[in-house]
C-alpha cells in the first residue's frame, strides 16, 4: 500500500513559461514524481498555461489552468480571490480524485489551497519568495500590503505542513505562530548530472565576447534591487583600484541591460558583460531546466558572485556549486543557509562592498583559496540532488494521509 502511486495536486501562481527558481523547482518535481510512477497536476494560471500551448505535449506531466482572470481577481480583491480558488480547488478535487495537495507560493494558492483542505484532504504549502518574505527598506514583500497579511498570518498556520526551503523562511514561519512539528525542513534542488556536463569553454565565452584568458566572475538573476547589483557595480569599481588582475564580470539575467548606465559612470563598463536572461529556449529543447546555454555559461566561469540583499532559496549558488564554481555572497536571508554562514563558501555582510571587492580579490590572486573553495562546492552541492529532495516530499505526502486516515 505504501509504494501505491500518488494523484497529487500541484497548484501555483507562476508557471513556465517564466523561468525563475519556483517555476524550474516545481517542473523538477513534477517530472520525478511521474518518473516515479505518480500522478501529479499542475494547476497553473491561465496566462501560463496558454503561453505553454507549444509545449504542452512534451510536458511530462499533466497540466490544468485556473480560469481566466484569476489573478486578476485576486490583485483587486485578494480575500475574494482566494476564496474562489478554494471553491475552484473543491471542484477539481471532487472530478480528480485527489490523494494530496502540494501548494507552491504562499499567496493566493496557499492561502486558497488551505481554505479548500484544511480538515478535509492531506496538504503541504510551500512558500517561495515575496510571499513570506519581507524587506520593507527596497519595497519587497507581497506582505507590505496589510490585506495579505492579514490572509496570510491568518491561513499559513491552519496547514497540514509548510514547507521550508531554508532556515530563513522557517523562521519566518515560527514568527506567524506555525507550531514547529507543522515545519518541514526541504531545501530546492538541482540536476547534479547536467551541472557536470562537459563544454567548451573558448568556445562559450567567445559566444559572448569574452576572452579566454581573463578571469570570470559570474552572477546569475534578474536585475531587481533585492539581488543587490549595484554593489556587485561598486565592488568592481573597488577591484579595479586595488587589483592588476586581469578579470570581468559577466551578469546573466532580465533586465540587466539597465545596469549599463550605472556602470559607465563608475567607469567599469569595459570589465561588464551584460547577457540577459538565457535559458528560454531549453522550452523547445526538450525541456532541460534550466537551458544549456546557461549551464555552459556556468561552466566557462572562474568564480560566482552573489551579492543578494536576501534571497528565498538561492537557487542560483547551488547551480553554482554544482558546477564546480566557488562563491562569493552575502549574509543576507537565504544566502547565509546556502553556505551556512561561510562554511561552504565566502560570506560578507549585506552592502559592503569593500569586503566584497576584497573576497574577490583573493579568489584571483591566491589559487590555493579557490582550489579549497571549489572542493568545498562540490561537495555541498550533493545535498541538493532533486532525487533525494523528492523522496522526502513523497514521504510527507504519505505521512499527511496516514495522520488524515
Amino acid at each position: 500500500m505504501t509504494d501505491a502511486p500518488l494523484t497529487i495536486g500541484m497548484p501555483t501562481s507562476t508557471f513556465l513559461p517564466a523561468l525563475g527558481g519556483v517555476e524550474i523547482g516545481l517542473h523538477n518535481i513534477a517530472s520525478r514524481l511521474t518518473a516515479r510512477g505518480h500522478n501529479p497536476i499542475i494547476l497553473a494560471p491561465a496566462r501560463n498555461v496558454h503561453a505553454l500551448r507549444n509545449q504542452r505535449r512534451q510536458l511530462p506531466y499533466k497540466l490544468g489552468s485556473f480560469p481566466p482572470k484569476t489573478m486578476t481577481l485576486i490583485h483587486h480583491w485578494p480575500d475574494l480571490g482566494t476564496r474562489f480558488i478554494s471553491a475552484w480547488l473543491a471542484w477539481f478535487d471532487r472530478h480528480h480524485g485527489i490523494d494530496a495537495w502540494h501548494g507552491t507560493v504562499g499567496f493566493p494558492t496557499g492561502v486558497g489551497l488551505i481554505r479548500h483542505a484544511n480538515g478535509k484532504r492531506p496538504h503541504l504549502v510551500r512558500c517561495a519568495g515575496d510571499d513570506i518574505q519581507m524587506a520593507p527598506e527596497i519595497g519587497y514583500g507581497m506582505r507590505l500590503d496589510p490585506r495579505i497579511d492579514k490572509l496570510v498570518r491568518g491561513w499559513l498556520p491552519q496547514a497540514d505542513i509548510l514547507v521550508a526551503i531554508t532556515e530563513s523562511v522557517a523562521e519566518e514561519y515560527t514568527k506567524l505562530g506555525v507550531e514547529p512539528e507543522r515545519i518541514r525542513r526541504i531545501p530546492n534542488g538541482v540536476d547534479l548530472n547536467r551541472f557536470a556536463m562537459s563544454v567548451d569553454r573558448a568556445e562559450v565565452r567567445r559566444q559572448h565576447g569574452i576572452p579566454e584568458d581573463t578571469f570570470l566572475f559570474l552572477a546569475v538573476g534578474r536585475n531587481h534591487p533585492k539581488k543587490g547589483y549595484k554593489d556587485l557595480l561598486q565592488a568592481i569599481r573597488n577591484l579595479v583600484d586595488r587589483s592588476e588582475t586581469n578579470f570581468a564580470v559577466a551578469i546573466a539575467g532580465a533586465a540587466t541591460d539597465e545596469l549599463m548606465s550605472e556602470a559607465q559612470n563608475l567607469e567599469v563598463s569595459e570589465y561588464l558583460h551584460l547577457l540577459g536572461p538565457l535559458g528560454q529556449t531549453s522550452l523547445a529543447e526538450g525541456l532541460k531546466l534550466p537551458g544549456d546555454n546557461l549551464v555552459s555559461l556556468y561552466r566557462s566561469a572562474d568564480a560566482f558572485v552573489f551579492p543578494s540583499h536576501i534571497e528565498t532559496f538561492g537557487i542560483a549558488l547551488v547551480e553554482a556549486m554544482a558546477a564546480g564554481l566557488p562563491v562569493i555572497t552575502t549574509d543576507g536571508p537565504g544566502c547565509r543557509d546556502i553556505i551556512e554562514g561561510g562554511i561552504w563558501g565566502e560570506m560578507v555582510p549585506v552592502g559592503d562592498t569593500a569586503a566584497f571587492a576584497t573576497a574577490m580579490q583573493q579568489m584571483t590572486n591566491e589559487p590555493d583559496h579557490r582550489r579549497r573553495c571549489v572542493t568545498q562546492s562540490r561537495e555541498r552541492a550533493t545535498a541538493f540532488s532533486w532525487d533525494h529532495i523528492v523522496d522526502q516530499y513523497v514521504d510527507v505526502y504519505r505521512d499527511m494521509m496516514a495522520k488524515t486516515r
